[in-house]
């Protein structure tokens, strides 16, 4: 499952593991640069005569970005575990506030799964995050609604919600990790039957009963374009960076990868976070910065989703 896993970067690890990538290192890449026209070429010389301009006259730019009306923020989740789900509520801030987010209290937070509908309470310790009951759990081919109802209103709204559809996902047949000599990086790889409709996934990773990939922008995902149907022999998934101490992988150390059957829209939310956040984003050649996809109702911000899950372990042995 390889098409848009991000990838943490180092050395020449590519963004995207896809199975048509032109841009990692071998042949392939210097096979492009055998390619490029004399379109190209003069191309190449008038970027090179921009950048020489640039770099010769330099001035130091002060960009005021200026202040922005506040938004509501929601990030939940169901999915098959039997736990306590959560959904976060906060308040957007200014690119370069220094202050903490602010949470959103004493709201009053339902699921419905047009069966039966919980109450989630407000977490004692964590303002803003709402908790299901300790025994909730999602059911596949059931369509989740939250549903939020303000104290005080947020841009005039004091009503807010979202709808998902929680998707089945196949098991996993195994997994794997073999170190990566010259990307300097553990692969994790992952053996599983696609089913033959289009699919969507999620791959989050646990090193000894801890979670890695913790932020949005370290969650794998893909589609299922390049083996829909079909049997992944070892496709990764993820990559442990040896330059970065809290990733190396020892013998002994146990690996687990849960992996999500997401829809299509959570995918896209996924992409546009991490397109949009990517540390090496350059803002010369990048497009310009887009709204990011949301579920949210009433000009809410954020996503509510809901998954089925399925999982698998090793330990890594060299």
């Amino acid at each position: 499952m390889q098409e848009y896993n991000v990838l943490k970067q180092s050395g020449n690890i590519p963004l995207r593991a896809s199975e048509n990538n032109m841009w990692g290192t071998g042949p392939k890449q210097f096979s492009k640069i055998r390619n490029i026209t004399m379109v190209q070429i003069k191309a190449i010389f008038l970027l090179t005569g921009i950048l020489f301009f640039m770099t010769s006259c330099t001035e130091k730019i002060d960009i005021d970005l200026g202040t922005t009306f506040t938004r509501f923020v929601v990030e939940g989740a169901v999915t098959t575990d039997t736990m306590r789900h959560h959904v976060k509520l906060s308040k957007s801030i200014d690119y370069y506030s220094q202050t903490d987010i602010p949470a959103v209290s004493d709201a009053v937070v339902t699921i419905d799964d047009g069966i039966t509908t919980v109450i989630l309470e407000e977490n004692d310790t964590l303002p803003g995050y709402y908790e299901t009951p300790a025994d909730y759990y999602g059911i596949p081919g059931r369509i989740y609604h939250l549903n939020i109802e303000l104290q005080e209103a947020i841009n005039g709204q004091t009503n807010y919600s979202a709808s998902c559809l929680l998707n089945p996902v196949a098991p996993i047949d195994s997994i794997n990790v073999v170190y990566k000599e010259e990307w300097e990086a553990w692969e994790l790889q992952i053996y599983a039957w696609d089913p033959g409709a289009i699919n969507f996934y999620s791959f989050y990773v646990y090193r000894n009963g801890d979670l890695v990939t913790d932020t949005i922008n370290e969650i794998g995902i893909s589609d299922d374009k390049y083996f829909n149907g079909n049997f992944t022999y070892g496709a990764p998934v993820y990559y442990f960076i040896k330059d970065d101490p809290t990733e190396n992988v020892f013998p002994g150390d146990t690996i687990t990868l849960q992996m999500g059957g997401i829809t299509e829209e959570y995918y896209y939310f996924v992409y546009d976070v991490i397109m949009e956040t990517f540390e090496y984003r350059n803002p010369l050649f990048s497009g310009p910065p887009a709204n990011i996809s949301t579920n949210i109702t009433n000009g809410g911000m954020g996503f509510f989703t809901a998954y089925a899950v399925s999982y698998a372990t090793t330990v890594y042995e060299e």
